[in-house]
């Protein structure tokens, strides 16, 4: 029965890795202007992915080491959800016949779409479903005695990430930016509180919680 649990998860994590690093490629090898972004912003949102992983491998859920992944890979995570706001480009495509008002069945633009979509509900999909199965670990073994606390995690993530897609969408932040140049991070973090950014926060952190909603009731079903 361990055996084969442990033989399912590691089938999974690499069936997620070689996903990626396929369509990494094929976007290295067939994106093209306006939309080579993707192949950053879709490398992104796969690294708080690989870092549940790692998280979820991590027995003891109280020992430092377990508390400084869960911090990387919290600074990380806005990148998966982020990708769901690269749907806006889609306008780039123009895709409407200006004659017919017909959308075009231009091959190249159903194919830029095609990777647009692919990367949002890749990124944003599997990173939620990882969040669900991190959530769960917290909310049971790191903190049972909270009451709801399976609901105030996915809160709590939903509503953080928000702020750091806003920060990436709107001040053009990456995660690593924390890292490497913290005292410049901080003083565009100071300047960027306004009634828009609260908005945007509540309408994206909704969107999330929707979507998790949405991968909770999937995973009831597969246990059903």
């Amino acid at each position: 029965m361990w055996g084969g649990v442990t033989v399912t998860k590691i089938n999974f994590n690499w069936r997620i890795r070689l996903f990626f690093i396929f369509f990494i490629v094929i976007l290295m090898l067939f994106v093209k202007a306006p939309f080579g972004f993707l192949i950053l912003n879709t490398f992104l949102g796969y690294l708080p992915i690989e870092l549940s992983f790692q998280l979820l491998r991590v027995k003891n859920v109280r020992s430092l080491f377990f508390l400084l992944i869960l911090l990387i890979w919290l600074l990380f995570y806005p990148n998966a959800p982020y990708v769901l706001t690269d749907l806006f480009h889609l306008s780039l495509l123009h895709p409407h016949n200006l004659t017919t008002g017909l959308l075009k069945s231009d091959p190249q633009m159903w194919l830029d779409f095609a990777f647009l979509v692919i990367s949002a509900l890749s990124c944003s999909l599997i990173g939620i479903l990882q969040l669900n199965k991190i959530c769960h670990l917290l909310a049971t073994k790191m903190t049972p005695q909270l009451p709801g606390a399976s609901v105030i995690y996915p809160l709590i993530f939903a509503f953080l990430s928000s702020i750091g897609i806003y920060m990436g969408r709107f001040l053009r932040i990456h995660s690593l930016y924390m890292l490497l140049t913290p005292t410049w991070f901080i003083k565009q973090i100071g300047s960027m509180w306004s009634i828009n950014m609260w908005l945007f926060t509540l309408i994206l952190t909704v969107v999330q919680l929707v979507l998790y909603w949405i991968v909770v009731e999937i995973r009831k079903t597969d246990l059903d």
